[in-house]
């Protein structure tokens, strides 16, 4: 999985809001709304008033939705 390697590496082991989004191309409160209505389809932690996200996760959900050829 060089997606999620690559992913790993540039943002850790957590994506904050902003980052998913920037990544997504949507905009925050797309997400944020999307959380409230109990529509997103990723796991995500409430750290306080953040949500982070595993970016594990994010990458296999972006290589099944996306589905990206094998490199």
């Amino acid at each position: 999985m060089n997606f999620s390697k690559s992913m790993d590496d540039k943002y850790g082991l957590f994506m904050d809001i902003a980052d998913l989004a920037d990544l997504m191309r949507v905009k925050r409160t797309t997400l944020y709304n999307q959380i409230y209505n109990k529509k997103l389809a990723l796991p995500f932690v409430k750290s306080g008033k953040r949500y982070l996200f595993p970016t594990a996760e994010v990458a296999k959900y972006l290589e099944k939705e996306l589905q990206l050829p094998e490199m």
